[in-house]
C-alpha cells in the first residue's frame, strides 16, 4: 500500500525531528533552549514575551527557558528603556557562537540531502514543499 501525502510529511517531520535532537545534543542544549537561541536574529533586541511567543511557550514557560540562556550565558538581559517591568533580550558573544554552531550542524545535516538530488530536482522539492507550508501556514 503506498503512503499517503500526510504519512509520508509526518515521516519527514518525525525523521527532521531526530536531526534536530542530535543538533541539541552536539550543542548542549534542550529543545526550548534551541528555539529560542534560533528566534534571535545577530543583534537583535527581543522582549521576552516577544520572544517567548516566537518560541511558542507560555510568557511564564518562556521567561524560564529565557532565565537559563541568561545564566548559560547564552542571552544578555537589558532593561527596557520606557518599561521598568519589561526587559530586552539578545544574544551574548557565546550565543552567537552557539547559534553559528547550530548552523554549521544543519548546513551538514542539509548537505546530506543536497549530495543525493541534482539542483533542478531540488528546486522542484522546494517549490513543493513551499507550497505545502503555505497551507499548514
Amino acid at each position: 500500500m503506498t503512503k499517503s501525502l500526510l504519512d509520508l510529511l509526518m515521516e519527514l517531520k518525525r525523521g527532521c525531528m531526530e536531526d534536530e535532537k542530535q543538533i541539541q545534543s552536539i550543542c548542549h542544549i534542550s529543545l526550548a533552549e534551541y528555539k529560542g537561541i534560533l528566534e534571535i536574529e545577530m543583534g537583535e533586541n527581543i522582549t521576552c514575551n516577544t520572544l517567548s511567543q516566537k518560541m511558542g511557550l507560555s510568557p511564564s514557560r518562556g521567561s524560564r527557558v529565557i532565565d537559563g540562556l541568561v545564566r548559560k550565558g547564552y542571552f544578555i538581559r537589558s532593561d527596557h528603556p520606557s518599561d521598568r517591568r519589561s526587559y530586552f533580550i539578545s544574544l551574548s558573544n557565546d550565543g552567537l557562537k552557539i547559534r553559528r554552531q547550530i548552523y554549521q550542524e544543519k548546513k551538514r545535516y542539509e548537505a546530506r540531502i543536497n549530495e543525493r538530488f541534482s539542483k533542478d530536482e531540488l528546486e522542484q522539492i522546494k517549490d513543493a514543499l513551499n507550497l505545502i507550508s503555505d497551507i499548514f501556514n
